[in-house]
């Protein structure tokens, strides 16, 4: 008969050797994935990540062949910089493209767009200069300068 009883979760990790190798491997890696977006410039960084470590070999995910010809202008900056630091072991880097990178990345950008967006609002005096504009516009043109002028708050 089996003994069923709850058990704290860092108690499993510690005794399943399985689990305390992923959550190394998983350090390991997050590790890494700093030291790789403090090396690299500011827009590059957010288009790049790292995918994996292994046999001495460092695989970067990026999403578009754009970013990885401008990335590969870093390579030897890189390369030297992360044996210096943290890897001696570091023999070269493999690149993938993932557009999935690009596609979170324009998700977050329209999510603060959207919320910028929704916090301004048309004043009055920009209505009254469409109010304006509209008297001397073509029929359909000056329906949709009134439609946007009645925004106005």
């Amino acid at each position: 008969m089996r003994f069923n009883e709850p058990q704290v979760l860092t108690s499993i990790m510690t005794q399943a050797s399985c689990f305390s190798k992923i959550q190394e491997r998983t350090n390991a890696l997050k590790t890494l994935a700093k030291v790789v977006n403090d090396l690299l410039p500011s827009p590059l960084n957010q288009q790049c990540r790292v995918a994996n470590y292994r046999e001495g070999v460092l695989i970067l995910e990026v999403s578009t062949a754009g970013w990885l010809t401008r990335l590969k202008y870093e390579q030897s900056h890189l390369i030297s910089e992360i044996r210096r630091s943290i890897l001696p072991s570091l023999s070269s880097i493999q690149y993938q493209i993932n557009p999935d990178i690009l596609v979170k990345l324009s998700q977050r950008h329209s999510h603060t767009v959207k919320s910028s967006l929704v916090s301004s609002v048309m004043t009055a005096k920009s209505a009254m200069f469409l109010y304006a504009l509209a008297e001397n516009a073509p029929d359909k043109l000056k329906k949709q300068l009134i439609k946007l002028a009645n925004h106005a708050k």
